[in-house]
């Protein structure tokens, strides 16, 4: 076989398996992602706390727990009554929660304020099989625990 046929081959073999292996990171980036939505759809987490500008709020025996259903849309309970709003998630794992209303029981409740203005700041999530983590500006953070 000439060197010309042989460096050809070899580029081409070459060439397929980078392509095969890039291919199959992939997948199993887009398996990771749907994993980590699918734990976010399919259930209902509990608020544990929260930290929104230089204010914690230790919130597990507040009874306050939201759920982020896949068409985008989220339903919350607190102690007083409920809220609701919409969200976007992106690829990277960035979240975007728009208004929330409240239900007329729960507007003068501070607690759910500062609750729903940590989620109205929303920018990244983390979640696995028993926590959510959502991250808002100023350094905020809500945690949650699967109900």
């Amino acid at each position: 076989m000439k060197q010309t046929n042989r460096f050809f081959l070899g580029g081409g073999i070459s060439f397929f398996l980078l392509a095969l292996f890039l291919s199959g990171c992939i997948v199993v980036v887009e398996e990771e992602d749907d994993r980590h939505r699918r734990y976010l759809h399919e259930s209902e987490w509990r608020l544990e706390i929260v930290f929104y500008r230089a204010e914690t709020l230790v919130a597990h025996d507040r009874q306050i727990s939201v759920q982020f259903e896949e068409n985008g849309s989220l339903v919350g309970s607190a102690s007083c009554g409920d809220f609701s709003g919409d969200y976007t998630l992106s690829d990277n794992g960035g979240i975007s929660v728009g208004p929330l209303t409240l239900s007329s029981d729960c507007s003068s409740s501070t607690d759910l304020q500062r609750v729903t203005a940590g989620l109205r700041e929303a920018r990244t999530f983390t979640v696995d099989e028993k926590a959510l983590t959502i991250s808002a500006a100023n350094e905020g953070f809500l945690s949650f625990s699967i109900q």
